[in-house]
């Protein structure tokens, strides 16, 4: 037969789990009660680490150069390039310090990476005019400010640019009609008034340059470039104390420029303090050894004193490097001269003459040598 089923027993093993379970919640929850622990959150994953934005970089870099930190500067550029190599804004301002970094090459090929990149922006052409300019291809360089001011009339950097170009190109009426045009459109651009400064001291008015380098320097104080420009128009009214005051505050502002501490040694020549000339030719060499200026201008030094063994080396290596005056190549040619090694001088006294037959120094040589056979 079937018996009725009873009332079940509970099991011992679960009726055992859910005692512990309930203690446990009771103990804990005494803990938190009593002040004895705190809560915290259990972090699975790492922080996630911020991720900058191409504008976030470029804002590094203006701040950077706003500050006169050049290197600087172009790091935070280069970065921008980096995270968007198509971006042209990142494009331009890396050309833009590339060629005040003295990175001609460089600077022309990130300035047409830019206009590659928007071909209708005017400021993208005034870039590649700077950057033209400063490799020293004027017609090109005004080829792109023109494009500049056709795509913008009312572009003050592109009329500032095309005014270097046009004074650099020797059309210094130019220059000073385009520079006036870019102050006018922008009487508190930096740039506008740099460049009217250079026309002016183009045309020789190197008083009213020096007026418009310290209206620029008054408006971006850390700029070691503007010091140099007033430095140069300084040197030019024989202000001299002035001019190594100002190339000072230059230097300081940019310790590793090569051309500002040329230009200060040259001040230093001039006044036959021929120690302290060698001593800014060489740091110059040390900053940039490819920058051909600096050996010219420390074997003038040697020349002068008529040490003629430590003029040799400088002027060949001047040469080589790119230094093109005609002085040099008939300095070289009466170094040897003088040493009394015709034989080396006549090959520098004859290239001398091919560039510049009336050449007196370069003839003087050659009688000179003359005379010793």
């Amino acid at each position: 037969m079937l018996l009725q089923p009873g009332p079940r027993k509970p099991k011992r093993r679960l009726l055992g789990v859910w005692i512990t379970l309930v203690a446990a919640y009771i103990a804990v929850a005494t803990l938190f009660i009593s002040g004895g622990a705190t809560l915290r959150p259990v972090q699975i994953y790492g922080t996630p680490t911020p991720v900058e934005t191409v504008e976030q970089r470029i804002t590094v870099g203006d701040t950077a150069f706003a500050a006169g930190n050049m290197a600087a500067a172009e790091e935070g550029y280069q970065r921008a390039v980096a995270l968007a190599p198509n971006n042209d804004r990142a494009l331009a301002k890396y050309a833009m310090i590339l060629s005040y970094r003295r990175r001609f090459s460089e600077a022309v090929t990130m300035a047409n990476r830019a206009v590659a990149a928007d071909a209708r922006s005017a400021h993208n052409y005034a870039i590649l005019c700077l950057a033209l300019d400063w490799a020293s291809k004027y017609d090109d360089a005004i080829a792109a400010g023109l494009k500049a001011i056709e795509l913008d009339p009312n572009l003050s950097d592109g009329y500032a640019y095309l005014a270097e170009a046009y004074a650099d190109h020797n059309r210094p009426e130019r220059a000073l009609e385009m520079a006036n045009k870019a102050v006018e459109l922008d009487d508190n651009s930096w740039l506008a008034h740099r460049n009217l400064a250079y026309a002016q001291e183009h045309l020789g008015k190197y008083r009213a340059a020096i007026a418009e380098y310290q209206r620029a320097i008054a408006l971006f104080p850390k700029f070691a470039i503007l010091y140099m420009g007033l430095a140069q128009n300084l040197r030019q009214v024989r202000a001299s104390a002035e001019a190594i005051a100002t190339f000072q505050q230059a230097s300081d502002l940019d310790p590793s420029n090569p051309e500002i501490l040329d230009l200060l040694g040259l001040i230093y020549y001039e006044k036959n303090d021929f120690d302290k000339a060698q001593s800014r030719f060489k740091r110059a060499i040390e900053a940039d050894p490819s920058y051909a200026f600096g050996y010219a201008h420390l074997g003038w030094t040697y020349y002068v004193q008529r040490q003629y063994e430590e003029a040799i080396p400088n002027f060949e290596e001047a040469i080589r490097r790119g230094a093109t005056a005609n002085e040099f190549n008939y300095e070289l040619g009466l170094s040897y001269a003088f040493l009394q090694q015709c034989d080396k001088a006549q090959v520098w006294l004859d290239k001398a003459l091919a560039n510049e037959p009336d050449s007196e120094p370069a003839r003087q040589g050659k009688i000179l040598c003359a005379d010793n056979k």
